[in-house]
């Protein structure tokens, strides 16, 4: 998000964020399914069919396709920030990541150039 200061635009923002141009799937602990909408070192937009509880702490798990080749997934811990309608019932959701151990901190960077490249790559493809 931008913060407008005369006619400078700051990023507000600690970490740069990703657009997931593919569909990754979020599963919450109680199965609830949504999916990734963008994605940084510090946290991600998610999309959910159903209402979510924010500021609670609560594990989510981003389910990674094979064509990645990072493995099954990733389990990250963290809190809802904030919460909006998107729509046909929908809630869209930022979501910070809290404490995440080195190996996770790798694997979330190892995710983030994995999607830019592929984005690269189909932008690159189609402008052919």
């Amino acid at each position: 998000m931008f913060h407008l200061r005369g006619t400078q635009a700051t990023e507000r923002r600690s970490a740069p964020r990703q657009t997931v141009a593919y569909r990754l799937d979020v599963v919450a602990a109680d199965g609830t399914a949504g999916y990734l909408l963008d994605l940084s070192a510090s946290g991600m937009r998610v999309r959910f069919k159903c209402g979510l509880d924010v500021s609670v702490e609560q594990g989510l798990r981003i389910e990674f396709p094979r064509w990645l080749e990072l493995g099954a997934g990733l389990d990250v811990r963290g809190r809802f920030a904030w919460l909006r309608s998107s729509g046909e019932g929908a809630t869209e959701a930022g979501y910070a990541f809290d404490g995440l151990s080195r190996k996770e901190q790798a694997l979330l960077e190892s995710l983030i150039q994995r999607l830019a490249a592929a984005v690269a790559e189909d932008t690159s493809a189609s402008a052919a």
